[in-house]
């Protein structure tokens, strides 16, 4: 098990890699996980929720700040 030193030593480490490094690095990281979790098989829901989530985007159809902010202060308001 790593100490918190030699863990704080790693984050230097990484923080003070090139750009190009850093994205190896993170692919590295994501296909490490991937082999131990398997890749994940989307049902057509998902895609069709994907499918849709991207036509939105390429349209521009976004909430407005002041309505997601009115979402979040009603669900604050409940706690």
């Amino acid at each position: 098990m790593a100490s918190r030193h030699q863990l704080q030593i790693l984050l230097q480490r990484i923080a003070a890699l090139s750009e190009d490094d850093l994205a190896e690095l993170l692919l590295s990281l994501v296909e490490m996980r991937s082999e131990h979790l398997g890749i994940y098989e989307l049902d057509e829901d998902e895609r069709a929720a994907l499918a849709r989530s991207g036509e939105d985007m390429r349209l521009g159809r976004f909430a407005s700040d002041e309505a997601v902010e009115e979402t979040f202060a009603r669900y604050r308001s409940r706690s």
